[in-house]
């Protein structure tokens, strides 16, 4: 698999797919609302396979599960391998009884040190603020990173879920981040309005997350009632549709299931899955060093490995299938939330 460079001044190598381990997450008797347990044998297969066919890219998080658990899945799954042919992206940042916790210098060290006890590992290659409101001051946390990095204990540090003016206010308080984490694919594109292009000004890679847009890209739905309760809590669907739901907005059912049939047709047309379109179409978009997949399978991983060159009429075509469906969601990017939390 081709390796990309990340933004800013990293010299870190990574390959176009990282295997994203929210769903690492899970315990039997506390399910994720979104992906449930997944059994620890299922997880290596799953790694074993991403590392087989070439991903070297993993992130994950502390807040992905009670007690680190994803984090420590991760080291499980990588045990015995050489540290170096992997690149590890973790993330500091929590909500705490609903509302976001906000970390210190002090916070964020001790995070990151239960961090690398839990990943078993002496650095971690990008360290990410997960949410811009899970910083108290962006000077100490600038300092403290920096810190952090001449120490050894990470190589590089990125941002995650930081709109345009919370970059800038990063950058200007010192911050030199190499990427930003942000949700991005065919059916969720409100990024694209001003936040990209601030990455682009800025050298910032981007990182994006959902990519498939938690499985409504892989051409297995066809209405709202198909897809898993947990996964209709986005904007995408109407505040009904879910107790789970929080946005208290009608949605965009209608558009978001007009845009996947869209989808659908030009990807007939071309002769391509519709996964591997989505995912090729985003590795096309400008700034886009990596898409972060989650797979509940090896065979996912293998599937979402399948990376393949569009044409420019075909990637114009898929904007052209979400162009109403971007401008029906509008330029928050929260995809959870009415009022966004990145500004």
């Amino acid at each position: 698999m081709e390796r990309r460079c990340l933004g800013g001044d990293s010299e870190l190598s990574v390959s176009p797919i990282c295997l994203g381990t929210w769903q690492f997450g899970g315990t039997a008797d506390n399910e994720d609302n979104t992906w449930g347990y997944q059994e620890e044998e299922t997880s290596k297969q799953i790694v074993n396979k991403a590392l087989e066919l070439g991903i070297n890219f993993f992130d994950t998080a502390e807040a992905y599960g009670r007690d680190r658990r994803a984090e420590r899945m991760l080291a499980r799954c990588l045990e015995g391998r050489h540290r170096a042919d992997v690149v590890i992206a973790s993330k500091f940042g929590r909500f705490e009884d609903g509302k976001p916790k906000a970390f210190d210098g002090v916070d964020i060290e001790k995070s990151l040190d239960e961090t690398l006890e839990a990943l078993k590992t002496t650095y971690v290659d990008i360290y990410q603020i997960h949410w811009a409101v899970n910083i108290k001051d962006p000077v100490e946390t600038v300092t403290t990173l920096e810190r952090l990095k001449a120490k050894g204990k990470l190589r590089h540090y990125g941002l995650s879920n930081f709109g345009r003016g919370n970059m800038r206010e990063f950058k200007e308080s010192g911050g030199k981040p190499v990427t930003n984490q942000l949700p991005y694919n065919l059916l969720w594109r409100a990024v694209e309005y001003d936040i990209t292009a601030e990455c682009k000004a800025n050298n910032i890679g981007i990182l994006a997350y959902s990519p498939l847009a938690q499985g409504l890209l892989s051409g297995r739905f066809t209405k709202p009632e198909d897809v898993p309760e947990g996964r209709r809590r986005t904007r995408h669907f109407s505040k009904s549709s879910t107790s789970l739901s929080r946005h208290g907005q009608e949605g965009a059912e209608k558009e978001t299931f007009e845009a996947i049939e869209a989808i659908r047709g030009v990807c007939r047309s071309a002769d391509i899955s519709m996964p591997s379109a989505s995912l090729a179409w985003l590795l096309a978009q400008p700034n886009v060093a990596s898409c972060i997949v989650g797979a509940r399978t090896a065979e996912q991983v293998e599937a979402n490995a399948r990376l393949v060159q569009l044409s420019e009429e075909t990637i114009k075509k898929l904007s052209a299938a979400s162009e109403t469906l971007k401008e029906k969601l509008g330029s928050n990017p929260d995809m959870w939330a009415s009022e966004s939390r990145y500004l």
